[in-house]
């Protein structure tokens, strides 16, 4: 785990490098298929590979989906984590990211498995979604590291790692609560090469408080802890 300064908040660039080096990595992959939570997957150029962080099995374990409910999952990716919540009794699952390839992906993962309560779209975080309705469940692994406002995202493999000036973060933590049921849960993923002074205090802005529910660590990036949050109203917090 990376040193933490006295505030609580990462060195200055922890976790920069590591972004770059799974940009770089997720560049040369390319499309092939991956085994993964005991199913075979596909994996579309373009997209970030589910294989190089431990992440999306982790969350995918951690994540309390809500069977028989509607679950909702920002940034989806190659799609596992909503097949994941369709097979396991979601009854409806919207599987929403800003790359348009990563949406195609979870769509043609989610007819290998037949996993037909999942549906797909193209959308940034919560723009584009009124008419959805609310959900059960909400749940954004979200881009572990913040870079400043100069950043360019390089492709939209760059847009799964980093985060400008924490505006994705802001973003969900401003509009969850419109798209949450009454009795839901909505939860966040952030590894610990991300910034939680800085999670914690946008949070707080939205009248919400942040909950650490479970962590896990394994290959390939045993040296990042992945950690799941749930957000609670922030007066609710004990």
């Amino acid at each position: 785990m990376p040193d933490r300064q006295q505030d609580g908040s990462p060195p200055p660039d922890a976790g920069v490098a590591e972004g770059l080096s799974l940009i770089a990595r997720a560049e040369q992959d390319g499309e092939r298929t991956f085994r993964m939570l005991g199913r075979e997957w596909k994996l579309l150029s373009g997209v970030f590979s589910p294989v190089l962080s431990y992440g999306t099995v982790f969350y995918s374990r951690a994540v309390p989906f809500p069977a028989g409910g509607r679950f909702l999952e920002i940034g989806c990716g190659a799609g596992v984590t909503a097949v994941q919540a369709a097979l396991a009794g979601c009854e409806d699952v919207l599987a929403v990211d800003i790359n348009p390839r990563a949406v195609a992906n979870a769509r043609l993962n989610a007819a290998r498995h037949g996993a037909t309560a999942v549906r797909t779209r193209v959308a940034d975080v919560f723009a584009g979604l009124r008419g959805e309705g609310v959900f059960d469940g909400v749940f954004w692994n979200i881009p572990y590291v913040s870079l400043a406002a100069d950043y360019v995202h390089t492709s939209p493999l760059s847009r799964a790692v980093f985060d400008i000036e924490h505006q994705g973060s802001r973003a969900y933590l401003s509009g969850v609560r419109d798209f949450l049921a009454h009795g839901g849960s909505a939860h966040v993923g952030l590894g610990n090469i991300g910034d939680l002074r800085a999670l914690e205090n946008i949070a707080a802005e939205y009248g919400w408080a942040v909950r650490l529910v479970a962590t896990g660590a394994a290959e390939p990036d045993l040296h990042v802890e992945h950690r799941l949050y749930r957000l609670v109203d922030h007066d609710a917090h004990p």
